[in-house]
């Protein structure tokens, strides 16, 4: 049961014991209330959308679940097949309000401590929905996998904030900057993909071969400079680059599906998780 040592636990009852979650990511979230009331709302039967923590705007730390049970507040971040899933923490506040410094302080905290405690938890943006990393509610989004309505939690102040300030001081004593969030292979995927919907006109096509072997002045081959054409030229020859430009791309071949497959993000070799932080004394 991964308890943080320094939140205020406040464990909610379980009416039945929870799959385990296995954790990849952390997602954040705004409360739209004080932390007193979302704890008011969690504690309800039947309740929905709670979270693993709360932050306060002075930064105190809430733990309602141990990181093992899977929360409700991210849709589909805890449904998935593999038992993967997200740390949620909610925080304190209104979608038009920033974070205080005190909030931010503590989050940086928590998702090191999350990070160390969950090795799986990558350190970058999430990209996908499945994807191990970091994200606010609304990242891939709004109605998205996270989120079945619309909305702009947690906030447009405090996305700017996530960008700008949570996520480069969270990389930080990882090594790690927000440039380097986009690992080289997906560089890779997109030159892959360039190559490969190239359409290429095949070398033993006769009209191509034709078209090459025409030269650009309408002469023909045996002609020399001084004679002049004996016939009319029926008409503009095609140039090679339009034939190709006309051929269809490559049909499914399967050492190009494997090259896109091998380079799709999910899928793709990760490398090993940096050092962690310094463990808290």
């Amino acid at each position: 049961m991964p308890l943080c040592p320094f939140a205020s636990v406040r464990l909610l009852a379980r009416p039945e014991p929870p799959s385990p979650l296995q954790p990849t990511q952390i997602i954040v979230h705004t409360a739209n209330a004080s932390l007193t009331a979302a704890d008011v709302r969690f504690r309800r039967s039947g309740a929905r959308g709670r979270s693993h923590f709360g932050v306060s705007t002075a930064g105190t730390i809430i733990q309602w679940l141990d990181t093992s049970t899977p929360a409700d507040s991210a849709y589909l971040a805890n449904l998935r097949s593999d038992g993967t899933g997200a740390v949620s923490i909610t925080t304190e506040g209104h979608v038009s309000e920033p974070w205080t410094d005190a909030q931010l302080d503590a989050l940086i905290r928590l998702h090191w401590w999350l990070m160390r405690t969950h090795p799986a938890i990558a350190g970058r943006a999430c990209r996908t929905p499945a994807d191990p990393g970091l994200a606010h509610h609304t990242l891939l989004g709004s109605p998205g996998p996270w989120t079945p309505v619309p909305k702009s939690c947690p906030g447009p102040r405090r996305i700017a904030q996530w960008e700008d300030s949570l996520l480069p001081r969270v990389l930080a004593p990882y090594g790690l900057s927000v440039s380097d969030m986009r690992p080289r292979h997906e560089r890779a995927e997109e030159i892959v993909r360039e190559l490969l919907s190239t359409p290429i006109a095949s070398p033993s096509t006769p009209a191509a071969e034709e078209a090459l072997l025409t030269p650009p002045s309408g002469r023909s081959p045996s002609m020399t400079p001084e004679q002049p054409p004996t016939a009319a030229d029926p008409g503009p020859q095609p140039r090679a680059q339009d034939l190709a430009a006309s051929v269809q791309p490559r049909q499914h071949h399967p050492v190009r599906e494997a090259l896109l497959d091998f380079f799709l993000p999910d899928s793709a070799p990760r490398a090993p998780q940096p050092s962690p932080p310094p463990k808290e004394s």
